[in-house]
């Protein structure tokens, strides 16, 4: 009875929990002050974030909370389409209405959206940016190789020195900058973004890592390319750490891949006898760099990865993998979804 009875606590207690929340959000997407219609002009910097922009809707007291509004604005999937210029708003606007108008353009409409998507190399990057910019590949690509550029600007650079090309620190997502943006404004905006991930996600959760900054960095870009589904890139990442405590080869086809300068489902034997420092199923530990510019997902994966003792994952050709914990059991499987 006394079990019973606890467990209608719970569930009272729950639903008062998200009664409340619900209230709070809805509660705070409401306008500050629905008589005042005046006009106030914001400027909404080019590369800006959803947290950034919030900031300055709170800073000029155009929204009561930035939680609620970054929340409303990601689950209504509008995060992505802010654009950056001058606005002129009003605290008679509910979330909404400010959301609409920061997704419709400012004053001037000269602003442009760029993707920049997950695991792309500095070549592919640059010749993704130049095609959707109209800019210099040549120029884009100097500066993706060229970190002391933008050393003293950031904080993950400055802190780790070793860093001399920025494959791996461009931050994949949406961005909305000025059309007359230079080819450096550009992969400032990346490294930026990349900057207040590593100072806000990565830095605090580093102590439970046992790889250095760089070597995070370096197998996310291995998980980005291994791992098809976001929830399966813990357990990814786990196999490789796992490999790497028992001083096991990590054999990563991606790594192979990335040697050979092109993208294979399947791997040959002459594929992974290659000599080069990126072929991992020859080299034990990391290659060299990393190989793309992983996503947030892969980067979290590797500083928290699934608590399990996998060494082993075979695609299944639906996207998702077979994990097992030997080699026998891992054949099997192999024999199963290969053929």
């Amino acid at each position: 009875m006394k079990k019973k009875y606890a467990i209608l606590i719970l569930v009272a207690v729950v639903v008062l929990i998200y009664v409340f929340a619900n209230s709070f959000i809805n509660k705070n997407l409401e306008a500050v002050d629905k008589t005042d219609t005046d006009g106030i002009t914001v400027e909404i910097p080019s590369g800006s974030s959803t947290d950034n922009i919030a900031q300055i809707l709170h800073e000029n007291n155009l929204i009561k909370n930035t939680f609620a509004f970054k929340y409303y604005a990601e689950k209504t999937n509008r995060d992505i389409l802010l654009k950056a210029g001058s606005f002129v708003l009003s605290r008679s606007m509910n979330a909404d209405e400010l959301l609409q108008a920061l997704t419709n353009g400012g004053i001037s409409d000269n602003t442009a959206n760029v993707t920049i998507i997950e695991g792309l190399t500095v070549e592919d990057a640059a010749k993704s940016i130049s095609e959707q910019l109209d800019l210099d590949y040549d120029k884009l690509l100097d500066l993706m190789n060229n970190a002391s550029v933008f050393r003293d600007d950031f904080e993950f650079l400055s802190e780790n020195p070793d860093i001399n090309n920025l494959q791996g620190y461009l931050m994949p997502d949406t961005y909305n900058v000025y059309i007359n943006s230079s080819e450096e404004d550009i992969v400032r905006v990346l490294l930026s973004q990349f900057d207040k991930f590593y100072v806000k996600e990565i830095k605090p959760r580093m102590e439970g890592s046992e790889l250095s900054f760089e070597e995070v960095i370096n197998l996310a870009s291995i998980v980005e390319k291994e791992a098809l589904l976001d929830e399966e890139r813990d357990e990814v990442a786990a196999v490789f750490l796992n490999r790497l405590d028992i001083d096991m080869k990590l054999q990563s086809c991606a790594t192979v891949n990335y040697a050979h300068g092109e993208w294979k489902e399947r791997l040959t034997y002459d594929d992974i006898a290659i000599d080069s420092p990126y072929n991992t199923y020859i080299i034990k530990g990391l290659p060299p760099s990393p190989i793309n510019s992983p996503g947030r997902v892969s980067i979290i994966a590797v500083l928290e990865p699934a608590d399990v003792d996998y060494l082993f994952f075979v695609a299944k050709g639906d996207g998702s993998h077979y994990f097992s914990k030997d080699y026998d059991e891992h054949i099997k499987a192999a024999n199963e979804y290969l053929d």
